[in-house]
């Protein structure tokens, strides 16, 4: 079980800061802190969390740690590897951030609390950090935590559960939690039930006494996927190199014999990629000209050279690909398990979602 030497406060009518995290002591807010971040599966936006927080903490000015105790890969984490030159950027060196500990690979086996040797190990991390750092974002990997510990949980709906089952799973982690949870951001809320979760169920939650800080509904664009990550998943080759490989798209298109003009169609979306067959030019020409970032050209036949010239001019990618296009199209089901937070537009989208929805914003959770 971990220690934190100045431990976080509950929100309060008495807590004059108006935010859930404040520390004790005579200094007040501006106190050091250390911020707790759990979640109830891989891929329900703790990261993005941390990282919003951590960059906005350091552009306040604060020198802010990003420490991730736990990792399947300690030696080469994504997040850390991610999350860390940028906040070295914000000002904030992460000179003295210890890597993670070694975890197990599956989320299930992972443990509700740290082992003794672990914890004495976190336990000495985070108070060399907390000697350190104005603010320390700890990303738990796992579920470990302790009655010691004050905690944001991160809760990710699961995908097409009723709200009923998603109010329960909520009431179910914080009853686990206990006295340790601080507040509860509920993420990636379906659009078509917005008005149940992130009104009813929320004002629910609250009248149950739950802190819950607010609820950030899906958002396409933190799917996006790379035109790098497109193009190794598909097997295609480019016409020529991409500008940028690490360009994204967030939907795509099929061309085809649409009754729509091409405008209509086509020109819907602004981060779009378009599947059609290399033989029509008609199709990938009114593409281009809708601003499609990428054309996914089928049963590996190249374009015509006014293509080319088109979407060299536009900077837009042309990815020859072997199958058709029907089968081309069905295989990208697959490709959204390949999308991940760590790229600079996901975390400002994520920013930019969480100061819309939370109530008091990223600032209702910094100390």
């Amino acid at each position: 079980m971990f220690i934190i030497a100045k431990r976080p406060q509950r929100r309060s009518a008495n807590n004059t800061c108006g935010r859930i995290f404040a520390v004790s002591g005579d200094r007040g807010c501006e106190d050091l802190a250390i911020i707790n971040l759990v979640s109830n599966q891989p891929g329900a936006g703790k990261t993005c969390l941390a990282g919003a927080l951590a960059v906005k903490s350091s552009q306040m000015g604060r020198r802010v740690a990003y420490y991730k105790p736990l990792s399947v890969t300690p030696e080469a984490d994504g997040d850390v590897g991610f999350l860390a030159p940028l906040l070295v950027e914000s000002g904030s060196p992460q000179e003295g951030v210890p890597p993670p500990l070694s975890q197990p690979v599956s989320f299930d086996d992972l443990p509700t609390s740290l082992s003794d040797a672990h914890a004495d190990q976190v336990e000495a991390n985070l108070s060399s950090l907390e000697s350190t750092f104005d603010l320390t974002i700890v990303d738990w990997e796992a579920q470990a935590t302790s009655a010691k510990s004050q905690v944001v949980l991160v809760f990710g709906c699961p995908a097409g559960a009723p709200p009923a089952t998603v109010s329960s799973a909520v009431k179910e982690r914080a009853v686990h939690l206990g006295d340790s949870l601080a507040g509860v951001v509920i993420n990636n809320v379906p659009r078509h039930r917005e008005r149940e979760l992130m009104v009813d169920m929320v004002a629910d939650l609250r009248e149950q006494g739950l802190p819950v800080l607010g609820a950030i509904p899906e958002d396409r664009q933190m799917l996006a996927l790379t035109l790098r990550q497109v193009a190794e998943f598909l097997g295609g080759e480019w016409i020529e190199d991409p500008s940028d490989p690490d360009r994204w798209v967030d939907r795509f298109l099929i061309g085809g014999n649409i009754l729509d003009s091409g405008p209509n169609y086509l020109g819907r979306f602004p981060y779009q990629a378009v599947i059609t067959r290399a033989a029509r030019p008609d199709i990938q020409m009114a593409s281009l000209m809708c601003n499609t970032r990428l054309l996914v050209l089928t049963e590996g036949e190249e374009p015509t050279e006014y293509i080319r010239v088109e979407a060299q001019k536009r900077d837009a990618a042309l990815l020859v690909v072997p199958g058709n296009t029907l089968e081309t199209a069905e295989s990208l089901g697959a490709l959204v398990d390949m999308a991940h937070p760590c790229s600079r537009h996901k975390l400002a989208r994520f920013t930019e979602l969480a100061e819309k929805h939370l109530d008091g914003g990223l600032g209702a959770i910094l100390p």
